[in-house]
């Protein structure tokens, strides 16, 4: 264990399977992201793209090339990123498809012969693992390609007005379309929250898109305003100051806490996070019809703290006695026990199990980790957070009801993969309510996924050390639900594992949402983070372990723990690449 008329698309690039978000793309004015991913405000990037294609990055986002040397039978009026963040799909009015990156082609509609206004297609939405997506067209009809379900498409009667916006649930079963009007209609089994039939005013809807749950909605109207419904955010204001600037266009889901709009002229609305800048100045002739909202894609490094910076990670058993509220000796100054340093690294572990064994002494650790060194540009000194996870026990009680349904109400095997999911997803928002009760909050937090010691069936056995079930097809569940909870409540989430555990406990599952950021155990031994009267070999030692060397789950190496052995140092020092 870790102790120690334009359309535009927001898209949300390497967001997870969520049992919050999904993917989508939105359409001549919606979006669904790619799985809700929530990422820190210097993450936050987006491409623009024109009516010709030309795309134009923000941010530090991915751009991998456009169709502005091509003709085109029909102009560009949306984008989606694939869920990994390294690629995109550009689709046109006629229901062409064009991939960069590492997009694939799944099919198009463009061999259809030309007809009415209402059959110009508005938006690709993905599907959560980009294997395929949606095409929906003006009249509402949803056609599938690659490993899309089939949905439903809308009755012809009630397709009386522009379809103007399009999202997809989780499942991939249900959704909701918008008109220009503000009417919402149900595609599938989905809920309706509400919508602006009764709206009198003329604006029109621009777009929705919905929350990361699947619980709300928000609909965008082209003068800027945002109007929610279900879980969705009332308190995100609309915003101001859109005179001139051209009419909004288009709207996507942010990472797990709000949402952005774009306009006709290129200018981004932010909705609860910042903007990442814009075309609003541009007069000329390219016109914005979309914008693609995306994660950075992780590196190597790229974490919080500098490179080569030490550190430590502390969890209960350096509280005072089990179940104190006091801290024992701590790392670092002013003690310095056991040859400790100085630290930039901090990371603290909010239990000791996925549920029911808080860490008693949180309070007192996260006041040690905040008086880590300042890392160099100045800044608050950075901390960190971790839970551990496991699989649920027979005794569970947080399982049985959550973003995967009322598992209560399910056929076996789905009723196993509802508990498993549950049990992550729930057991993650547990640890970040008690760790906010205790003042800690931290925009990063780490799953410790370790100990591939395992049960036999769907659950653990904790009295045998058995943290895991053997079906590792449930134990990915899990982790996948975690990682979800965490995304939709704005956090980052990484991995503290190795290689070889991931790869037993989940069967080297490559979790949903994009590359994570990984925390290896287990590195070989130097000085520093040890004293130098150890004799450990340099850092220059850790360059494999930094490069990828040991990486795992598709993610990029961002810290190394270099586990105590036989030398009876009691803490965890940390190293960060």
């Amino acid at each position: 264990m870790a102790v120690g008329a334009a359309v535009a698309v927001l898209v949300l690039a390497g967001l997870p399977r969520a049992a919050l978000g999904d993917s989508g793309f939105g359409t001549p004015g919606s979006h669904e992201s790619a799985g809700s991913r929530a990422v820190p405000v210097s993450e936050l990037a987006y491409d623009l793209v024109s009516r010709n294609g030309t795309v134009t990055s923000f941010g530090g986002a991915g751009n991998f090339g456009g169709t502005e040397n091509d003709t085109l039978p029909a102009p560009i009026v949306g984008m989606a990123t694939t869920p990994d963040g390294r690629g995109y799909w550009l689709v046109a009015r006629n229901g062409g498809v064009h991939p960069f990156g590492d997009a694939r082609f799944y099919g198009s509609l463009a061999h259809r012969p030309p007809s009415s206004p209402a059959h110009d297609v508005i938006a690709l939405v993905p599907t959560r693992d980009g294997r395929g997506y949606w095409l929906c067209d003006a009249s509402g009809v949803v056609t599938a390609f690659g490993d899309a379900p089939r949905l439903p498409s809308l009755a012809p009667f009630k397709a009386r007005l522009p379809i103007v916006g399009f999202t997809v649930l989780r499942s991939g079963r249900a959704g909701w379309v918008v008109n220009s009007n503000g009417d919402v209609f149900r595609i599938g089994g989905s809920r309706l929250y509400g919508d602006l039939r009764s709206r009198t005013d003329g604006v029109g809807a621009a777009g929705m898109v919905r929350t990361a749950d699947g619980k709300g909605y928000w609909i965008m109207l082209r003068n800027g305003e945002a109007a929610a419904f279900g879980d969705a955010s009332s308190a995100v204001e609309p915003p101001a100051g859109l005179a001139g600037k051209g009419p909004v266009v288009g709207i996507t889901a942010a990472p797990g806490i709000g949402y952005w709009a774009v306009s006709a002229r290129g200018f981004v609305v932010p909705g609860g996070v910042p903007s990442r800048g814009g075309l609003a100045r541009q007069t000329g002739p390219l016109r914005i019809v979309a914008i693609a909202a995306a994660a950075v894609v992780a590196r190597a490094g790229g974490g919080p703290y500098p490179p080569g910076a030490v550190g430590y990670d502390v969890n209960w058993p350096q509280c005072q006695h089990l179940g104190s509220s006091a801290a024992g000796p701590l790392p670092g100054p002013p003690g310095d026990p056991a040859g400790t340093s100085a630290y930039t690294v901090a990371v603290v572990g909010v239990d000791g199990w996925a549920v029911g064994a808080d860490n008693s002494c949180l309070a007192a650790e996260v006041a040690w980790a905040r008086r880590a060194t300042l890392p160099a540009g100045g800044g608050a000194p950075p901390y960190e957070l971790y839970l551990f996870l496991n699989s649920p026990s027979p005794a569970s009680t947080i399982d049985w009801s959550g973003p995967a349904g009322s598992c209560s109400e399910l056929p076996a095997p789905a009723k196993a993969r509802c508990l498993a999911y549950n049990y992550g997803y729930n057991a993650a928002v547990r640890a970040v309510s008690y760790a906010t009760s205790q003042g800690a909050v931290s925009t990063r937090w780490w799953l410790d996924v370790e100990n591939d010691a395992c049960a036999p069936g769907e659950w653990s056995d904790a009295a045998d050390g058995e943290w895991w079930s053997c079906d590792q097809a449930l134990d990915a569940e899990t982790v996948q639900g975690a990682l979800d909870a965490l995304r939709h409540g704005g956090l980052t989430p990484g991995v503290y594992s190795t290689a070889l555990q991931w790869d037993a406990i989940t069967g080297s599952y490559v979790p949903t949402g994009g590359p994570l950021p990984l925390w290896i155990a287990g590195a070989v031994w130097t000085s520093p983070p040890y004293p130098s009267s150890y004799g450990y070999l340099p850092t220059s030692a850790l360059a494999p372990w930094c490069s990828g060397g040991y990486d795992f789950a598709g993610g990029t190496v961002q810290l190394l723990q270099e586990t105590p052995a036989a030398n009876g140092y009691p803490y965890d020092p940390d190293y960060a690449c």
